[in-house]
């Protein structure tokens, strides 16, 4: 379905408590093992990003609870002055509480966290993988104790670093990216080699360096996560020992966390075979193929076609197209286009009337189908009005079967300077297909 991280969403999120551990290890354990799985954070949810801050600003990421405070640069919006509260944000753009609630909220306030930074990601928002920044809004209410309408307001980011066991906050742009997976051969009879194949792509275009892991759902196939190339590809090459079915994904970790967003692919489903013949159990996959010969006809006729007698009214005669009813049977679905182009009128002795002088207006009898469409009107009097060939109805490619029936109602416009006397001219009907 990406871009830079400050993106405004939708007011009224829903929000979630959570019971903040109080030992770092053991919520950071939890994030690690559910992190090669999972999804990159949904940002941004703030309407006001940078009117948020954090103090101190960087730190250690096992800080003691109330040690890191947080503050506005201004109040909440009008309609959500009952009470606020700072949030931080899952993978689904969701609020997580991570502040008690504050009431004084129509001027700059300010707060303390729940927890440390490490156990509110950890615990928290464990869909994100430590590392990848992860956003803190304030959610303004209309009532007490966040309850009303909600929305979210002032915000900011924070990224934990791992390696120096350290929190840093601020905006932070980052590039998402995509995975895809792809396993061949796809059956594969039990313990014959599976090769799985993995490109990743930055919304940019680029292929930023990181790593890949591959998945049968929650167990790694690869014990050591295996780099991407140049092209953002990565493959392994793995077995299943019995048959089944084994959903499959990549999991892309980017080395830039703080410019990239990491990706897990669409699951692949695998299936497996047993082994051996089929009489020891197995199974052997036998193709079939056939085809269709093409068949039908496309056939135009004119009903009652004596011709047209027009009515004449001054210097204006009227009168209807007998219906052209179109039936095409075929199966190959060309298309098909029927026409109409008017010849010269002759009247008595050497007088004539251009075919410019008819026009018409084409319409369906009854319904339509197989996505046929009547022509456009032909405004008579106009160049070239009906002596060019005009549209009667028509089908685009790939459409067009079944019958369907047109007429067209025909108006001349006669010049005032023409000769008394009788005058016949010829429509002829075209119909032409793509076969």
């Amino acid at each position: 379905m990406k871009g830079p991280k400050q993106k405004w969403q939708g007011t009224g999120r829903l929000r979630r408590t959570v019971l903040m551990l109080g030992v770092a290890g053991a919520t950071a354990g939890a994030a690690l093992l559910t992190a090669a799985g999972s999804a990159q954070a949904v940002t941004s949810v703030g309407s006001e990003p940078g009117n948020l801050s954090f103090s101190p600003a960087t730190g250690s990421d096992t800080l003691a609870v109330g040690a890191v405070t947080w503050s506005t640069t201004d109040g909440c919006p009008t309609g959500f002055q009952g009470s606020a509260q700072l949030d931080i944000i899952d993978a689904n753009g969701t609020g997580v509480t991570a502040s008690p609630t504050i009431t004084a909220v129509t001027s700059a306030f300010s707060g303390t966290l729940l927890g440390t930074p490490l156990a509110l990601q950890s615990t928290g928002v464990p869909d994100i993988p430590l590392g990848t920044p992860v956003e803190y809004a304030v959610l303004c209410a209309s009532g007490p104790g966040g309850t009303g309408n909600t929305k979210f307001v002032q915000s900011t980011d924070m990224t934990i670093n791992t390696t120096t066991n350290t929190y840093t906050t601020g905006i932070v742009t980052v590039t998402h990216t995509s995975t895809t997976l792809t396993a061949s051969p796809n059956p594969v009879n039990a313990g014959a080699s599976v090769t799985l194949t993995a490109v990743e792509t930055a919304t940019d275009g680029t292929h930023p360096a990181g790593t890949v892991t591959f998945m049968n759902g929650a167990t790694a196939l690869n014990a050591t996560p295996i780099a991407v190339d140049a092209t953002g590809m990565a493959t392994t090459t793995t077995s299943f020992p019995s048959a089944g079915t084994f959903s499959l994904t990549a999991v892309f970790t980017p080395t830039n966390a703080a410019s990239f967003a990491g990706s897990t692919s669409a699951a692949v489903n695998e299936s497996v075979n047993p082994s051996g013949s089929l009489n020891a159990g197995g199974s052997n996959p036998v193709p079939i193929t056939f085809a269709v010969a093409p068949s039908g006809a496309l056939s135009v006729t004119v009903a009652a076609n004596t011709g047209v007698a027009l009515t004449v009214s001054g210097l204006v005669a009227t009168g209807n197209l007998p219906n052209v009813t179109v039936t095409d049977t075929r199966n190959t679905f060309p298309g098909w286009s029927v026409s109409g182009t008017e010849s010269v009128f002759q009247g008595p002795g050497t007088n004539t009337i251009s075919a410019s002088q008819l026009g018409w207006a084409p319409a369906p009898v009854g319904a339509l189908t197989g996505g046929a469409t009547a022509g456009a009107t032909v405004t008579p009097g106009t160049t070239p009005g009906l002596a060019s060939a005009s549209v009667l109805g028509s089908a685009p490619a790939g459409q067009g079967s079944g019958t369907n029936v047109f007429t067209a109602a025909l108006t001349l416009n006669i010049p005032s300077a023409a000769a008394a006397g009788n005058y016949a001219g010829s429509l002829t009907i075209t119909y032409l297909s793509s076969n």
